[in-house]
Order: C-alpha cells, then sequence, then structure tokens
C-alpha cells in the first residue's frame, strides 16, 4: 500500500487518511518499513472505508460561521471575503484549496476573538490570564492545552465555525486543564460548575464534526 511515512521522536504509530485519499504515517524512529507495511495491511479496511468517504464529501456550497450557515459566492478574487451575508470564494477553487483558503481566514478572525473568550473566561475561573492562544490548523481536536507552563492553549480554527455556546464550553474546557491535567472528577466537577450544560454542548460540538467531516474540514 502506498503511504508516506514520517518519522518521529514518538511511541505510537498514527496513520491518517488526508482529504485527497492519500495515507499518511507518524512513525517512530526507527520502525522498519516492514511492520508499518504490516500495520498498513492490517488497517487496510479502515483505510478504504475512510478513502470512500472522503470521495463523498459534499460540495462547498456554504459555510458556518459561529453557528450559521452561510452561503458561497464565487468570484476572480483570489482571497477568501465575507461580506455579511456570503463567503466570498476564489473561481475555479477545488474543495481542498477552499478549505485551505477559509482557515486561513478564521485563523485571522479567531485570533482577536479566541483571545477575548480566553481572558473573560480565565477572568470568570479566577485563573490567572495565560499567554494569548494560538489558533491553529488542527483537524482533529477542537483546543488543546499545554506546552510550555502548562497553560498555553490552542484552538483549531474550526471552532469560529460553531455556535458561541460551542465556542464558551471548548474555552473553558481548556482552560480547566491548567488547573487539572486530566479529564478526571475534579475537572469535570470544575467544567460543571462553570456550564452545567457542558454535556449537552459536547453533543453539539459532535454534530458539527458530522457536518464539517462532509464538507471537508474536520478530518
Amino acid at each position: 500500500m502506498n503511504a508516506t511515512v514520517i518519522y518521529s521522536d514518538r511511541k505510537t504509530v498514527s496513520i491518517q487518511v488526508k482529504r485527497d485519499g492519500s495515507v499518511t504515517v507518524h512513525a517512530p524512529a526507527g520502525m522498519s518499513r516492514a511492520r508499518i507495511n504490516e500495520l498498513l495491511e492490517q488497517r487496510a479496511g479502515w483505510i478504504a472505508k475512510h478513502q470512500a468517504a472522503q470521495g463523498e464529501r459534499e460540495e462547498l456550497t456554504e459555510v458556518y460561521y459561529l453557528g450559521k450557515p452561510y452561503p458561497v459566492k464565487r468570484t476572480d478574487e483570489k482571497k477568501v471575503g465575507f461580506d455579511g451575508e456570503s463567503f466570498i470564494l476564489p473561481e475555479g477553487a477545488d474543495r481542498a484549496q477552499s478549505v485551505d483558503a477559509l482557515s486561513v481566514f478564521f485563523k485571522a478572525v479567531g485570533k482577536k476573538y479566541m483571545a477575548a473568550k480566553t481572558a473573560y473566561w480565565a477572568s470568570v475561573m479566577r485563573l490567572p490570564a495565560p499567554p494569548p492562544p494560538k489558533i491553529t490548523g488542527a483537524k482533529t481536536r477542537w483546543g488543546s492545552c499545554g506546552g510550555k507552563g502548562g497553560n498555553r492553549i490552542n484552538y483549531s480554527y474550526m471552532l469560529m465555525m460553531a455556535d458561541e455556546g460551542c465556542v464558551d464550553y471548548v474555552t473553558v474546557h481548556e482552560l480547566s486543564h491548567i488547573r487539572y491535567k486530566n479529564h478526571n472528577e475534579d475537572f469535570y466537577a470544575q467544567v460543571a460548575a462553570i456550564l452545567p450544560d457542558y454535556k449537552a454542548r459536547e453533543e453539539r460540538l459532535r454534530g458539527y464534526e458530522r457536518i464539517f467531516t462532509k464538507k471537508g474540514f474536520y478530518d
């Protein structure tokens, strides 16, 4: 099976099917190609299923922004635009190119928006103000907390497509990791103390995952 192998200082193997159907393997340094091929054969059914799903993704005719879907208009503009009623995307750009262009747009608008959200909820939770968050291109998670000092928060650009209640939940979730590094009872008790309906917000996020996967955003 054809696959791109990326070696790094890690302990586990990760197999990823890209939007174009190609396969990438992230493997521990020193793992033999024979062992990688064996793992690929073992996961052949899973890989084929995900490659088929990539081909079934919907055409990008609308884009969500803070939970609301907006129609797409194609023009000769080279950059993504938003006029309050629709998203303007470059004419001739395929789905993958359009998704990449939209990620740039949402990273830019999300930087200020998520900095304000993080500062607000940190104050509500009586936490020291963390460093300004980073908006990343992550396609498999909404946010993360860690890094130097244990309080560096990252958000996926896709969070800007979810509704504000979900944005608030992910923000509180990641801020809670400043105190609790895993998902133990104390962690969820803190989340529930701030957002008693957090499980309903989690469920909405799972719904967005399904929608955004079909549109080519969430992997």
